[in-house]
């Protein structure tokens, strides 16, 4: 099987892609003021339009070749900060307990911090890789349910606020999931550091 041709990569910044992960990280406090003050269904309007935002400059940079080093800087920030963000409101508010929160932030904080070291020895910024993007498609799956449930917990009807609690369990399992799996990435992303290390001629 022919191996499939590497994407044009640009220089180009203000592209219509990074213009839409920019609008999704100022979208990131907005969200955080409008949930953590109790308006729960502004909230998760806000977090549907990030998550919409997330697919779309993706595939609008692939549909229209305007992939660019910057907007594969960006997005994958874009998704972190999302992640890290929802993860806090949701730990304020008692949708996802702590432990749960400080397990996957933890793992973002030693992947941000183990890359920008990286980039300080002059090495390459490694992509994301496969298992990475399924945890963080579990997560914002995750994230939806778990919103649900809490438009469910506040509704007038009294059926929803019953489902609310088996749905939350749901949302939980998604959750612990890309949790699990964001750290076999991590160890994945810690094995081609060594690979890229030990690649590396020695310094005199």
């Amino acid at each position: 099987m022919a191996e499939r041709p590497e994407e044009p990569v640009s220089t180009a910044i203000l592209t219509i892609p990074n213009l839409i992960s920019f609008a999704r990280l100022l979208l990131l406090p907005v969200f955080l003021w409008v949930y953590l003050s109790g308006h729960y269904l502004a909230g998760v309007v806000i977090l549907v339009v990030v998550g919409v935002s997330d697919f779309l400059d993706g595939f609008i940079a692939r549909a229209t070749g305007q992939v660019s080093v910057l907007g594969k800087l960006l997005d994958p920030l874009a998704d972190r900060l999302v992640i890290i963000a929802v993860l806090v409101a949701f730990g304020a508010k008692d949708t996802v307990p702590w432990l749960l929160v400080i397990f996957i932030v933890a793992r973002d904080a030693i992947v941000m911090i183990a890359f920008a070291a990286l980039e300080k020895k002059g090495l390459p910024r490694l992509p994301v890789n496969k298992t990475g993007k399924r945890a963080t498609a579990s997560l914002f799956t995750g994230f939806g349910i778990a919103a649900l449930s809490v438009l469910f917990k506040v509704s007038h009807v009294a059926q929803l606020r019953s489902d609310a609690s088996w749905i939350r369990d749901v949302a939980l399992a998604f959750l612990i999931l890309g949790a699990v799996l964001y750290w076999v990435a991590g160890g994945l992303y810690a094995a081609a550091i060594r690979k890229q290390l030990a690649a590396r001629p020695p310094t005199r």
